[in-house]
Order: structure tokens, then C-alpha cells, then sequence
């Protein structure tokens, strides 16, 4: 009678303490201009292009049982310009431990010439990443517009003001 006694402590003990994972194994933001992979310990900052009102977010739990909260995406919370928190919170499925998961995302402050053409700027956006740039009615060359975009760098993506600085 004992022994059957300690081992349902043992038992009771074990589920008391048991906890299941709550890391992530992918985390996916997509702005609509370049999807990226970032890192899983989170802190990331992500400037944001002008016109992105909203990131689309894919976080994957290590244990698929467990459940996947996210604020601060422009969903469910509007993106103001400025920094903005983009909260993974991760409960595990025994409902014993959670972790979260902070982005910080950089809404550009539209003023002066980035304000006035916030259209543009979104439009050449969209093209660029979408290597459509070439295509799009009046835009024989990204050269087009390469004095704005280098005049108001602060207006566009990483990428468009490499390609700006180094070709144009």
C-alpha cells in the first residue's frame, strides 16, 4: 500500500511541473513589399515602407497544440508612425508557461515631399520588389525618379536605396 502511495505522488508531482514548449519554430513577417524570416528570440526592428499599413505574420509554435497571440500587427491595432510593438505571445498546451516574442515596427513619418507623394512612393515600392519596376506605364528606367528617391531616401526600403545608390 506504500509503494502505491509513492507512486501516485510521483504521478501527481510530475503533472504538477509538467510544461510544454513554447517557442516558435518559424516566424514569417510579410509586409506585401519582402517577406522575411526573423529571428526567434525576437528584438528585430523593421522599418516598414511608406503605405504599409499592416504586416501579415506566421508564427509557427514548436508544439502545434499550443496557442499563437499576436497584437500590434495593424490588424488589430492601427500602426501609428513612429515605433510600433508587434507582440507573439505563445501559451504552451498545458497552460503552464507562455512565452512572448516583441518586433518593433518603424511606420516612416510621412512630411514634406514623402507626405505629398505617399502614392508614388508605395507605387514605386510595390514595383520594385515585385520587379515589376520596368513594366509599370511611364517608367522606361527606375532612373526615372532616381533624384527624388535619392533626394528623400528616408521615404523608401532598404533595398530601393541600394539599388539607387549604386546604379543611379
Amino acid at each position: 500500500m506504500a509503494v502505491l502511495a509513492v507512486i501516485s505522488i510521483a504521478v501527481i508531482a510530475v503533472s504538477v511541473t509538467a510544461k510544454t514548449p513554447v517557442t516558435l519554430k518559424m516566424l514569417r513577417i510579410d509586409t506585401g513589399l519582402e517577406p522575411k524570416d526573423y529571428n526567434l528570440s525576437g528584438g528585430d526592428t523593421i522599418t516598414l515602407a511608406t503605405g504599409v499599413d499592416y504586416v501579415n505574420v506566421d508564427a509557427r509554435p514548436t508544439d502545434g497544440a499550443a496557442i499563437v497571440k499576436i497584437t500590434g500587427d495593424g490588424k488589430t491595432t492601427p500602426l501609428v508612425q513612429g515605433k510600433n510593438t508587434l507582440s507573439i505571445k505563445v501559451f504552451s498546451s498545458d497552460g503552464k508557461s507562455s512565452a512572448e516574442y516583441k518586433l518593433y515596427l518603424i511606420v516612416p513619418k510621412l512630411e514634406g515631399w514623402c507626405l505629398a507623394n505617399a502614392e508614388l512612393i508605395k507605387t514605386i515600392e510595390q514595383n520594385w520588389t515585385d520587379e515589376q519596376i520596368y513594366q509599370m506605364p511611364g517608367y522606361a528606367d527606375l532612373g526615372t525618379y532616381a533624384a527624388d528617391i535619392k533626394a528623400h531616401m528616408s521615404c523608401f526600403t532598404d533595398s530601393l536605396q541600394k539599388e539607387i545608390t549604386k546604379n543611379y
